[in-house]
């Protein structure tokens, strides 16, 4: 027999010959005895009964009639011992079925999510599959209620649950007004009608792949209607209790909605989020683009969110929820699924406990500069796609190997092929604290160390110059994440540990927390060098909205450089002097295309040297001081700038200054004042 045709049928059965019993009843009791009655033999009048005085209960108190005797089924019947004998039968089996599987359910699944989408093949208006719901004691929904989850013996017995059962049943008993305990029981029966029928028809207008009812004649308007009529007559019944129940109800959903418990059920509240989430997307891709609706969207190379604080920190300022915020992480060496879930497990983790909303993924390829590019072409979703990318600026070029410089250099050139800008963050005190911190995360398999030797991104070519610590290996397990995910945010001195959970320096803690903490009074200083669309302008006045509660910030002046292309001091020009030394090509040494400076670029570039040297002089003279400098970022023209003489110029412009953000815009107008 199959079970997903005979348990409907033989559900919708039962409840028609049930429903068809009560309404016989009630029609035959309907023809033998009236709703008033005395009780008075003597006052029957044979000859004219309807008009009898036994009948007349309008100036008295009548205790007989169907109105007033709950006993008439007896007095009504032949032989009133088996209407008693029916109602003990159907009694203790309601009783046996209520003491021994209340507990049993409330140890294991009880109380059906209002939204949650029963994955059940079978039932019409009530069916459910029990698996499918919560487990109320095991999953610990509310407080205190594990007590009760306890088994005992071979067949895990709820014998404490057995014992509440008991009372509460006994509590009942003794009100000795069951007509009041009815009315009760019964609004929460159809409350829970109510709620299941409205689950179903959620998960059939959310279309979730897990609701599939197989069952004939199925249709979820019908669904919809039982949630009406149940909800219809609970206010019928008695709408104080009616209000009283969905309070209760509205009550321990809201509990469970807002503690969170450790429990996935597939409830159709998350078949409802990937529907709107795609229909908003395919929406969002219909939409024509206006420079009045322009946001940053960004793609961020900064390797393990836990590497690089200070670099997300700065990249959530511009979207705060409000655009894409993509992290990337580039991976050298080919790594197993299990190794790969459990990296961007951690990463996830990382974001949610420091407040950033953000997408994180990982791309294997043994050269990063491909593996940029991969992000570069396949970020994003139709226009949910990145169109600036920020780097870390690479500190160590100088003494990296040459085809490391050459990669991020590639890099940046891939940026502006694909039509993204690009933003460089420099920070004096460096972006990279992986060597100097260790952050609580989840625990990982024992493929972990292997990971992490393999693990290298983009953000980690420009580590700036750090003690060489060794991150000790502190893990936590899920559930305690779970916890910790829920807890109030930290102060950053004890977000951020070091080596074996050491107490960091209020040194270190302030950079790493430089973008998240209040600073003393000070300015932007923006350089518009170049016409690139207005990114320059824009990105300092989004810092301004997000920044206001951090940098107290009153824009004012505007200054014009007019002797910009001056000769720079002879001390600049040897500081340029001795960073490109190192790279100046030299007769007879054979190095990569790319790594080198020839002397013929050199002559080339000579003009451009000077210029960047000159603002250089300009920044020390009128930005020293800034709390944040916003600059062009110069152009790497292809095939024309080697990558040592490039980073060169980002180097003598941003050494020894404030927090330097160099971005350079794809010609997108993002202001209106190019419309």
């Amino acid at each position: 027999m199959d079970p997903s045709s005979a348990i409907p049928k033989g559900t919708l059965t039962a409840v028609i010959l049930t429903y068809f019993s009560y309404v016989g009843y009630a029609v035959m009791m309907g023809g033998v005895a009236v709703r008033e009655a005395s009780g008075v033999e003597s006052e029957l009048n044979m000859d004219d009964i309807l008009s009898s005085p036994a009948f007349d209960c309008s100036n008295r108190t009548c205790e007989w009639g169907l109105q007033n005797n709950n006993q008439m089924m007896t007095a009504a019947s032949a032989w009133f011992p088996l209407i008693y004998a029916g109602c003990f039968a159907a009694t203790l089996s309601s009783a046996i079925a209520s003491l021994v599987g209340a507990p049993r359910v409330f140890q294991v699944s009880l109380l059906p999510d209002p939204f949650s989408s029963p994955s059940l093949r079978h039932g019409p208006i009530f069916g459910g599959e029990i698996s499918s719901l919560p487990a109320l004691a095991k999953d610990k929904l509310y407080p205190g209620i594990g007590f009760f989850a306890v088994g005992y013996g071979a067949n895990n017995d709820p014998v404490r649950g057995y014992v509440a059962s008991f009372i509460i049943g006994v509590a009942c008993i003794l009100i000795a007004n069951l007509n009041a305990v009815a009315t009760l029981v019964v609004n929460f029966f159809l409350a829970a009608y109510a709620l299941i029928n409205f689950s179903v028809f959620h998960a059939t207008v959310t279309k979730a792949p897990g609701w599939r009812p197989s069952f004939k004649y199925y249709n979820a308007w019908l669904s919809l209607l039982g949630t009406l009529i149940s909800v219809v007559v609970m206010f019928m019944i008695q709408w104080e209790v009616a209000l009283a129940t969905f309070g209760v109800t509205m009550a321990l959903y809201l509990l469970v909605h807002y503690r969170k418990p450790d429990a996935n059920w597939g409830s159709s509240t998350q078949a409802q989020v990937y529907s709107t989430a795609l229909k908003n997307a395919h929406e969002l891709n219909r939409t024509p683009e206006h420079v009045k609706n322009y946001r940053p969207q960004l793609l961020v190379l900064a390797g393990s969110p836990n590497s690089r604080p200070p670099l997300l920190d700065f990249a959530y300022l511009l979207t705060k929820s409000n655009s894409l915020l993509i992290i990337g992480n580039v991976v050298k060496e080919p790594m197993k699924h299990s190794a790969r879930s459990i990296l961007i497990h951690k990463g996830y983790a990382w974001l949610r406990r420091h407040g950033i909303k953000s997408f994180y993924d990982i791309i294997e390829n043994e050269r990063l500069d491909h593996g940029a590019k991969s992000f570069l072409q396949l970020s994003g979703l139709g226009k949910l796609r990145p169109n600036i990318l920020l780097l870390g600026f690479k500190a160590n070029w100088v003494s990296c190997p040459p085809s490391d410089t050459l990669q991020y250099f590639n890099v940046i050139h891939d940026a502006f092929d694909t039509h993204l800008a690009v933003g460089i963050l420099r920070v004096q005190e460096g972006l990279d604290f992986s060597e100097i911190v260790e952050e609580e995360s989840p625990s990982v398999e024992k493929e972990k160390p292997e990971t992490n030797r393999s693990e290298v991104s983009l953000g980690e070519m420009g580590v700036e110059s750090t003690p060489e610590v060794s991150p000790g290996n502190h893990t936590t397990n899920a559930t305690e994440m779970h916890k910790k995910k829920k807890e109030k945010r930290k102060q950053p001195s004890q977000m951020y540990r070091g080596p074996g959970g050491a107490a960091l320096p209020k040194t270190v803690v302030d950079n790493l927390t430089r973008f998240q903490q209040k600073q003393k009074e000070g300015r932007i200083d923006v350089w518009w060098l170049y016409d690139d669309g207005g990114l320059t302008i824009l990105l300092p006045y989004l810092f301004m909205a997000a920044l206001l509660s951090k940098f107290r910030i009153d824009y004012s002046d505007v200054i014009v450089v007019t002797d910009a292309e001056k000769m720079p001091a002879p001390e600049v020009r040897q500081e340029f002097d001795a960073l490109i030394e190192p790279f100046k090509e030299k007769p007879k040494e054979t190095r990569e295309p790319g790594t080198y400076i020839p002397a013929e670029e050199l002559t080339a570039k000579r003009d451009k040297n000077n210029h960047h040297m000159r603002l250089r002089e300009l920044l020390l003279h009128h930005s020293i001081d800034a709390s944040l400098i916003v600059m062009t970022l110069p152009m790497p023209r292809k095939g024309a700038i080697s990558a040592p003489l490039y980073m060169a110029w980002l180097d003598i412009l941003t050494k020894g200054m404030p927090p330097f953000l160099m971005i350079r815009g794809n010609q997108t107008s993002v202001i209106t004042f190019y419309c």
